[in-house]
């Protein structure tokens, strides 16, 4: 009967520690970050905001933002690869019901942003096991369609990143709704 009983109970051990070892996969272990820049109406013409920004790294499109006058910033994330005009394929995906829907459900997705004179400061969730830390990236403006980001940081942990990444301005509309549960 001991040994029942002992074989009972490790086996409870052995799935509660299953459990949470699934569920903090799934879940979060950690609270979201908070972002640090406040959220304040962009008013200016130091950077267009009727379409969005891009950075080429081989030829493909690394990373892009959607800017508003609204303070708020969206990450567009990155073209494909394989894309013989990323240009295009970045449109036809933000011009999609699906990006639309997806920005929507994605924390990621979403950020602030601020502009003094020639610099440009903006931060956003990033993926990470979990909670979601912050990024803050900042640089300089060096026209109205191209700025280059020259840091980013975690605020939290203080670990910093040089960057050279030249982001280029590109018109498009309509923009996605920068409307979303994630900032106030």
């Amino acid at each position: 009967m001991k040994h029942i009983v002992t074989k009972q109970l490790r086996l409870i051990v052995i799935l509660a520690i299953t459990t949470l070892f699934s569920l903090g996969g799934c879940g979060k272990w950690n609270k979201d970050e908070e972002l640090t820049l406040t959220r304040q109406p962009y008013n200016g013409n130091t950077l267009r905001v009727d379409g969005y920004y891009y950075f080429l790294q081989n030829g493909n499109v690394y990373s892009s933002y959607f800017f508003y006058r609204n303070g708020v910033v969206i990450n567009g994330e990155a073209a494909d690869p394989n894309s013989p005009d990323p240009i295009a394929f970045m449109d036809e995906v933000f011009s999609s019901e699906s990006f639309a829907d997806q920005i929507k459900r994605r924390k990621t997705r979403w950020g602030l942003f601020e502009i003094q004179g020639d610099s440009i400061v903006f931060e956003r969730w990033v993926i990470a096991e979990g909670g979601y830390p912050v990024m803050r990236f900042s640089g300089n403006i060096l026209n109205d369609t191209t700025f280059v980001i020259t840091r980013a940081e975690y605020p939290q942990s203080g670990k910093v990143f040089q960057q050279n990444d030249l982001y280029h301005f590109h018109a498009f509309s309509p923009k996605p709704d920068s409307t979303n549960v994630f900032i106030p």
